[in-house]
């Protein structure tokens, strides 16, 4: 009897070892996978960027947003009034800023009043200047006295005189225009700060309203009325499960070969009797060791040689399977088929 069941025992051994020898060389040695995978998504923490008492919260746990639906509300009384005063400061800005422009343009004004004084008074320096010179060739001729020369002598003066005096007043007036451009350009400095004040103040009284910045679940939420909210505080988070992906951790000895597109095949814990598809989006430009709180040092006496995992991003196929849902932490097995090499 013994002598019969050995080679049956032996040739079943055997046959299974070829058989999975068969299938190795057929199938095994092609696949590349993993259970160190987990469904992520990109959530997004909601806190106020203003602080303040919290007057509304629109939404529930768990509830469904659309991207720029009201979370919460911020009292906005105190914000209401920094806006009125900014617009009150504006205001009295452009006012000043107005009677500034309306100077300068008086200065303007004058200085062209004086010029044509100055040009005035140098027309009638040179008639006097003239006078002189024709009342000095009539003394010489016997046809004019001293007493007219002399008078012709103090009009050319009192001439000049006026010339220098004019001359005075436009430096004068001038000097007083830089001035009052001065001014002017201060107070239309004054006005771009009044203006971006209000802007600011416009800006912190709209962060009182706090929206949704995407499509998602409403979860985490800890916001309640009443209670005082600083700026940056977490009040609540969206999660974007229609956008959730995976990130499988494959070991740096599998990913030879791997590209971008390739075709995945993922079963979730949760779900483990459905099959999911999905295609490899990107790869991590490290390790996952290397983006830890502290990166491990090799460079010690006591190295001791550790395979290395590499996060892999796979986007899942959509529409999901009936009742399946990709909820960021759930734990997933991915099955890589390298014979088939995707899109590059």
């Amino acid at each position: 009897m013994q002598r019969t069941l050995f080679p049956v025992v032996v040739g079943l051994v055997l046959l299974v070892a070829a058989a999975a020898g068969a299938w190795w060389w057929l199938e095994g040695r092609h696949i590349r996978t993993t259970d160190n995978a987990y469904v992520e998504a990109d959530i997004a923490v909601i806190a106020p960027r203003v602080a303040g008492y919290v007057a509304e919260v629109a939404v529930e746990d768990n509830q469904a947003v659309r991207k720029g639906d009201v979370l919460v509300r911020i009292a906005d009384s105190d914000w209401r009034a920094a806006v009125a005063r900014a617009e009150a400061e504006l205001e009295r800005m452009e006012r000043l800023s107005g009677a500034a422009r309306a100077n300068v343009a008086a200065v303007r004004s004058g200085i062209a009043e004086s010029e044509a004084e100055l040009r005035a008074a140098e027309a009638e320096a040179v008639r006097a200047r003239a006078d002189m010179a024709r009342a000095e060739e009539l003394m010489t001729r016997g046809f004019a006295t001293r007493a007219l020369v002399d008078a012709r002598r103090a009009e050319l003066g009192a001439a000049e005189a006026r010339v220098a005096e004019r001359r005075a007043a436009l430096a004068a007036v001038r000097a007083s225009r830089l001035a009052a451009t001065d001014t002017a350009g201060g107070e239309a400095a004054a006005v771009s700060a009044a203006r971006a004040a209000l802007e600011s103040a416009r800006v912190d009284l709209a962060n009182t309203v706090i929206r949704a910045p995407t499509d998602g679940i409403v979860g985490n939420r800890t916001a309640r009325v009443g209670q005082y909210a600083r700026t940056g505080q977490q009040l609540m988070v969206v999660v974007p499960v229609e956008a959730a992906y995976l990130v499988a951790n494959f070991k740096e000895t599998q990913v030879a070969g791997m590209r971008v597109g390739q075709p995945v095949e993922v079963r979730l814990d949760g779900w483990p009797d459905t099959r999911l598809a999905g295609r490899i989006e990107s790869f991590a430009p490290a390790t996952g060791s290397r983006f830890s709180v502290i990166p491990p040092e090799n460079a010690t006496g006591n190295f001791t040689r550790v395979v290395q995992r590499v996060p892999v991003k796979i986007r899942i196929d959509r529409p999901l399977p009936g009742g399946v849902r990709l909820v960021p932490g759930l734990s997933a097995r991915v099955r890589v088929d390298m014979r088939k090499t995707g899109e590059a």
